[in-house]
């Protein structure tokens, strides 16, 4: 029995009949390519954060607000909808970038963002006995936090710069970035947001399949990473 469907008809059957694979827009390559269980954490993360900022919302607001200043209830929590609403898609449209693309904005990132913690301590918004913050008018930003996914996907493509030359020192310069980056945020001070960094670090080695003599030695110094914090 012959198919009578018209020839556009039938290629669009068949795209239908491979899931759609063969879309190669931009959106489509990106439904396909993107890992989903990533996504799908991510986004619960997101929705993990909401909920803790909504019920402490209340709360922070009350404490915060005096009989000159009172904050709404639900403040902070409109505030996070609102940043949640701008990142998401800066989320797509950074995940459609090409590799190339993307590690050339990670490492020009972490430059602007190493910039903004050198001039934090001079410029900075002290709250709490902490000068963390740089106020932009509109907002206070925390630069700590932006830098945060630039120093990954810039230490990644560093470490991974090994594969190719077994001779290049990845692992001293990844780690000078990361003592650099520890020695600005203890000036904030900053402990909480150091041992993050410093763990992101080590989880990247062991991904990258530094020597386990490698990682003992740096665990053996962490001691005095902690005495000299």
């Amino acid at each position: 029995m012959s198919d009578a469907r018209p020839t556009g008809e039938l290629t669009l059957w068949k795209r239908m009949r491979q899931g759609g694979r063969t879309d190669r827009s931009p959106l489509g390559m990106w439904f396909w390519d993107i890992d989903r269980v990533v996504l799908l954490l991510t986004l619960l993360l997101v929705a993990v954060g909401l909920i803790a900022v909504g019920s402490a919302s209340p709360a922070a607001a009350t404490r915060y607000s005096d009989e000159h200043h009172h904050i709404p209830p639900f403040f902070y929590l409109q505030w996070q909808v609102l940043w949640v609403c701008v990142s998401l898609p800066v989320l797509l449209i950074v995940s459609m970038l090409p590799v190339i693309a993307a590690r050339r904005m990670a490492l020009i990132g972490t430059m602007i963002c190493f910039a903004l913690l050198i001039a934090v301590p001079f410029l900075g918004v002290e709250k709490n006995g902490s000068t963390r913050w740089l106020n932009f008018g509109v907002s206070l930003l925390q630069p700590s936090e932006f830098l945060k996914p630039f120093f990954v996907v810039t230490v990644a493509w560093l470490l991974s710069m090994k594969a190719k030359d077994e001779a290049l020192p990845v692992t001293v310069i990844t780690g000078a970035m990361t003592a650099f980056v520890g020695l600005l945020l203890m000036l904030q001070p900053d402990f909480g947001q150091t041992i993050v960094f410093v763990a992101v670090w080590f989880a990247l080695l062991m991904i990258a399949g530094t020597s386990p003599k490698v990682i003992g030695g740096l665990l053996a110094m962490a001691p005095v990473g902690l005495v000299a914090a």
